[in-house]
C-alpha cells in the first residue's frame, strides 16, 4: 500500500492510516478510516444542510469523489462493486454523507465523456467534486461556437459544495427545438460557468438533510463553448471507457444509500435488544430482528452479486449491456429500497416508542429513509422493466444462467 502523502492537518481527520488514494484498496481503506469522524460530524451536517468542512477536506483527501474517473484519465476507474459498498458503509453511518459520495462521485462518469482539451480545462485534478442535475432541463440555444444556456433545476445534490456544476439542457436551434434519430429533443449535460451559477438555498426537507441537495439557476442566458457538454442520452456504447458504457451505469452507486438506511436501523434496533438485557430474547423478538437480519444480509449479497455480474460486462472491450442486464442493474435500487420499506417497522417495533424523540438516533434513519425512498431510483416501475426486458427476449433468463440451467437440469 502507498505510503501516506497527504497535509498534516488533513491526516488528523482519519481515525487511522490515511493512504495516497491511488487504488481500489486504498479508497477503501480511506472510507473505513473516516467512519469516526462522519459519525461524529452527522449531527452537524445535518443542521447545516450540507457536509461540515472537515468531512468535505476528508472525503476529498480520502479519493471519494474521484472513484469514477477513467483510466484512459488516469483515473481509479473503481468496479461497482467496490464504489456500491463505499457508499453504503458511510451511508450506514450517515445517509447524507453517503448521499454526497454517490452524487459528486459521478462528476467523474461526466467527465469521462469530455474531449482532451475540455478535460484538461475543467480538471485540472480530480479531487474536484460536480454535481449536477437534469430535470427539470433547461434551455440551450445554439450558436457559433458553443451554446447560450440558462434554466432553473432542481435536486442538485452537493451543489454547496461542487468545485463544477452540471445541468440538463434541452438543445434548439433558432428557438426551434433539435431532434434526435428517435424523435426526442436533444438532451446534453453542460459544465455550467462557475459565475453564473446562483443556489436557491431551498433544501429544508424531512429528511437526507445534509445531502445540500438545494435548487440552483442560471438565469441569464451564458455562453458555454461547445466542447464542454456530452450527450446525456447517448446510445449504449461498447467501445467507450467501462463506466461509461452506458449512461444509466453513474446512478449504480446510489443503491448503497438505502442498504446503509436498512443496515443502520438494523444495528440500533440489536443495540436496543441487547440493552434490555434478556438473554437470550423472547421468540417474538428474535423472529423480528432474525427477519431483519436476514433481509439485509440477502439483499446486500444480491446487490453485490449484480454488480459484480454488471462489472464482468462492462470492462470487458468491445462489450456493453444488454436491456436485461441494464435493467436488472437499475432495479437494483427498488429492491434496496423495498428492503428498507420492509425492515424499518420491524426495527421501529424493536426500538419501542423512544425513536420519537428527537434525540434518538433512529428517528434520523426514519426521516432519511423517508427522503431517500422518494427518489425516482427506487421506484416499482424499474422492477417492471426488468421483467418487461426478460419477457421481450426468449434467450434472457429468468434469474442466473447457472440458476436457470440448474432448474432445468433437475426437471429433467
Amino acid at each position: 500500500m502507498s505510503e501516506p502523502r497527504l497535509r498534516p492537518d488533513v491526516a488528523t481527520l482519519f481515525d487511522a492510516g490515511p493512504v495516497s488514494p491511488d487504488s481500489a484498496s486504498a479508497v477503501r481503506a480511506n472510507a473505513r478510516a473516516v467512519l469516526g469522524l462522519v459519525a461524529g460530524e452527522a449531527d452537524a451536517i445535518e443542521s447545516a444542510g450540507r457536509l461540515t468542512d472537515p468531512v468535505l477536506r476528508a472525503f476529498r483527501a480520502a479519493g471519494l469523489f474521484e472513484m469514477g474517473f477513467p483510466r484512459s484519465r488516469g483515473g481509479l476507474e473503481m468496479r461497482l462493486v467496490d464504489q456500491v459498498s463505499v457508499v453504503a458503509e458511510v451511508a450506514r453511518v450517515d445517509a447524507s454523507a453517503g448521499w454526497n459520495i454517490a452524487v459528486l462521485n459521478a462528476g467523474g462518469y461526466y467527465a469521462g465523456r469530455l474531449g482532451a482539451d475540455a478535460y484538461r480545462e475543467l480538471f485540472p485534478t480530480r479531487d474536484l467534486p460536480t454535481a449536477g442535475a437534469f430535470h427539470p432541463p433547461g434551455r440551450a440555444e445554439q450558436v457559433p461556437g458553443g451554446y447560450l444556456v440558462s434554466g432553473n433545476w432542481d435536486w442538485g445534490s452537493g451543489s454547496y459544495h461542487a468545485e463544477r456544476i452540471v445541468g440538463g439542457c434541452q438543445v434548439f436551434d433558432g428557438g426551434v427545438p433539435v431532434l434526435e434519430d428517435n424523435g426526442k429533443q436533444r438532451l446534453l449535460g453542460i459544465w455550467l460557468p462557475a459565475g453564473s451559477v446562483r443556489l436557491a438555498d431551498n433544501w429544508r426537507t424531512i429528511g437526507l438533510c445534509g445531502s445540500g441537495s438545494t435548487s440552483y439557476a442560471v438565469a441569464e442566458p451564458a455562453f458555454v463553448p461547445a466542447h464542454h457538454a456530452f450527450d446525456r442520452e447517448a446510445r449504449p456504447n461498447p467501445d467507450a471507457d467501462p463506466l461509461n458504457k452506458d449512461v444509466k451505469i453513474a446512478h449504480f452507486p446510489l443503491t448503497g444509500v438505502c442498504l446503509g438506511l436498512a443496515q443502520h436501523a438494523v444495528d440500533i434496533a440489536l443495540e436496543a435488544v441487547r440493552r434490555r438485557g434478556d438473554s437470550p430474547p423472547d421468540s417474538a423478538t428474535s423472529q423480528a430482528l432474525g427477519g431483519a437480519l436476514t433481509e439485509i444480509d440477502f439483499c446486500y449479497a444480491g446487490i453485490l452479486d449484480i454488480a459484480r455480474r454488471t462489472d464482468e460486462v462492462i470492462f470487458r472491450p468491445g462489450e456493453t449491456l444488454d436491456r436485461v442486464q441494464t435493467a436488472r442493474m437499475t432495479a437494483a435500487n427498488t429492491v434496496a429500497g423495498n428492503v428498507l420499506r420492509r425492515v424499518l417497522p420491524i426495527c421501529l417495533d424493536l426500538v419501542g416508542a423512544r425513536h420519537v424523540f428527537e434525540t434518538h438516533p433512529m428517528q434520523r434513519v426514519v426521516r432519511d429513509a423517508t427522503t431517500a425512498l422518494a427518489h425516482a431510483g427506487t421506484r416499482a416501475t424499474h422492477a417492471g422493466a426488468l421483467a418487461t426486458a426478460v419477457v421481450d427476449d426468449p434467450r434472457a433468463a429468468a434469474t442466473t444462467p447457472e440458476a436457470d440451467a440448474f432448474a432445468a437440469k433437475s426437471r429433467s
